[in-house]
């Protein structure tokens, strides 16, 4: 606890900003104040945290929509009292200078969604975050530019076990994601999506992909070569062999280090 604690807590409570007025000393117990910090505190004039306030939610607002811009579309158009309970309750904190513009607070606003919105904007927020970490991984990026100068795996798997390139994802959602925006109207059916980080515009592409690649693509695990990936499928191999070659030449597949 500290002075910076304190300030979150006065500008996002009101429980909290009553206290600074009514019972300092309280306050300053509660988060181990020094007698000048409580000064600079109780200094301030209530239009002054109000305008700070205002800024920081302002912020916060720009920090998140560099991520997940449908999401904050869709609270600020349909959702506004979701988005409000969310600022409320969220200071912007200092980000490590390697972290991506934005990602700490999205990560904020996605794990929040999930207990506290309906099911297709927490899915779509999730969806989008996966998309902003893919376009920010340095190892997705150096997997694409590979794959885009002809360096990839080729046209067939490569030997030995096989593994799921630095630049895809492979994720589950209760919604079909890849049909929005609009987020309001998402179609409420589970939908397997694979995310590729590409070395051209748009930097990710998605696709909505069926079980069965899904599940070979959850067996390139690092430790199963081509065949017994097929195997543990199981079905048609014959066509489940087509589709993996169909990944490894879309470089979706790539042997292990």
């Amino acid at each position: 606890m500290g002075v910076q604690d304190a300030l979150a807590a006065v500008l996002t409570c009101e429980a909290e900003s009553a206290l600074l007025r009514e019972d300092p000393a309280r306050l300053q117990y509660r988060y181990g104040l020094s007698d000048a910090e409580l000064a600079m505190l109780s200094g301030a004039a209530p239009a002054g945290y109000r305008v700070t306030y205002d800024g920081v939610r302002g912020k916060l607002r720009v920090a998140v929509a560099a991520c997940l811009p449908g999401t904050v579309a869709e609270l600020l158009g349909g959702h506004r009292a979701l988005w409000e309970e969310f600022a409320r309750g969220v200071v912007r904190r200092p980000q490590p200078v390697e972290r991506p513009f934005g990602m700490g607070e999205s990560e904020l606003l996605t794990a929040w969604l999930e207990t506290h919105a309906p099911p297709g904007p927490a899915a779509y927020a999730r969806y989008e975050l996966a998309r902003a970490a893919l376009v920010h991984d340095r190892d997705a990026a150096l997997a694409a530019r590979a794959v885009a100068a002809g360096a990839g795996p080729g046209d067939r798997p490569p030997a030995g076990a096989l593994r799921l390139s630095p630049a895809a994802r492979a994720g589950t959602y209760t919604h079909d994601v890849t049909a929005g925006p609009p987020i309001g109207g998402l179609p409420a059916v589970r939908t397997r999506v694979l995310l590729q980080r590409r070395w051209r515009t748009p930097a990710v592409r998605a696709y909505r992909i069926g079980d069965g690649t899904a599940m070979l693509l959850d067996g390139c695990d690092g430790t199963r070569d081509a065949g017994q990936v097929v195997a543990a499928v199981g079905g048609d191999r014959a066509r489940a062999a087509r589709t993996l070659a169909e990944l490894a030449r879309a470089g979706l597949v790539w042997p292990s280090p």
